[in-house]
């Protein structure tokens, strides 16, 4: 598993234990939108859905 996807991961198993969005936006810097991100991510991909997704435009106009 890569690191990126361990702290992704790591934020969710927080907030599944303390279930205080608040607690775990501060403790790991994030925002509550990241976190949402991540958990709707999760919810629908499963853990694969927990590595970054490709920033690069899908098309280039000319």
């Amino acid at each position: 598993m890569k690191n990126e996807v361990k702290k992704h991961f790591e934020w969710l198993k927080l907030y599944e234990s303390v279930c205080n969005a608040g607690v775990v936006c501060l403790r790991c810097c994030i925002t509550r939108p990241t976190l949402r991100k991540w958990l709707k991510r999760f919810k629908e991909s499963g853990i694969d859905g927990l590595s970054e997704l490709c920033r690069r435009p899908h098309k280039i106009h000319h």
